[in-house]
């Protein structure tokens, strides 16, 4: 009888209505009175559930010479309940769908601080690359070389010379020459002063900040920030 008893919990009951259900329905009419002694609850909190399986037709009230009493009506009804409640979900879905799809085209943004929170964005960024995609980075290095230190080990298997990811990089003259010949193909360098020692990198549905001066990170995923940031890159890219 317990999972008999937790049907109507199921679809929205009270525990006390609950109860007062299945006492009327096993004793039959019933005055506010004995409901409190067979349920257990003061008469204000039977009074106060009442209202909800009337409403709902399970329950039935009416005078048994000068009494007021209550009775339960088929629980075939709960039959009825659930497809209402069932046709109520489907209507509201289309807007609740709507305003679910509008959250996730907000970009989340996060924050890294310090050489393991720059490894960390890094490693984000190629592991949710595809083999043979793109990324699209800009790069103003004081000194290139030192600013390695921070790339993990995933990021030079997959971003590397050898690796299965794409680099297309714009950066200055100094750091463009001393590229590895098999990636200058994808690299142009800027005839102006960029040496701001900060790294954007564009990914799929990522983009990336990274400050070296203070090991700074942030992380902005939305895809659809990230293609904006493509088409800027590749527009100026040509341009070079």
């Amino acid at each position: 009888m317990t999972k008999q008893k937790s049907v109507l919990r199921q679809v929205g009951f009270s525990d006390t209505a609950e109860q007062i259900y299945f006492s009327l329905l096993k004793r039959g009419a019933c005055s506010v009175v004995e409901l409190a002694q067979f349920v257990g609850k003061h008469r204000p909190t039977i009074y106060k559930a009442l209202p909800e399986l009337i409403s709902a037709n399970l329950v039935a009230k009416s005078l048994k010479g000068k009494r007021v009493v209550y009775r339960a009506e088929s629980p075939a009804i709960l039959s009825s309940l659930l497809k209402k409640q069932s046709e109520n979900v489907n209507e509201s879905l289309p807007e609740l769908l709507a305003i679910f799809q509008n959250k996730d085209k907000k970009p989340k943004i996060s924050f890294f601080e310090g050489k393991e929170g720059i490894a960390t964005v890094y490693e984000q960024l190629v592991a949710s690359t595809k083999k043979e995609a793109a990324i699209y980075r800009y790069e103003s290095p004081r000194d290139y070389k030192h600013n390695k230190q921070y790339y993990p080990a995933l990021y030079w298997k997959r971003a590397g010379a050898s690796g299965d990811i794409d680099k297309y990089v714009i950066t200055n003259q100094k750091t463009h020459e001393k590229r590895h010949e098999n990636l200058n193909r994808l690299s142009k360098a800027v005839n102006i002063p960029f040496d701001d020692n900060i790294t954007q990198l564009i990914g799929d549905d990522k983009v990336i900040f990274i400050d070296y001066d203070t090991e700074t990170a942030i992380l902005i995923e939305n895809g659809r920030f990230a293609n904006f940031q493509k088409t800027i890159f590749k527009m100026f890219f040509d341009k070079i």
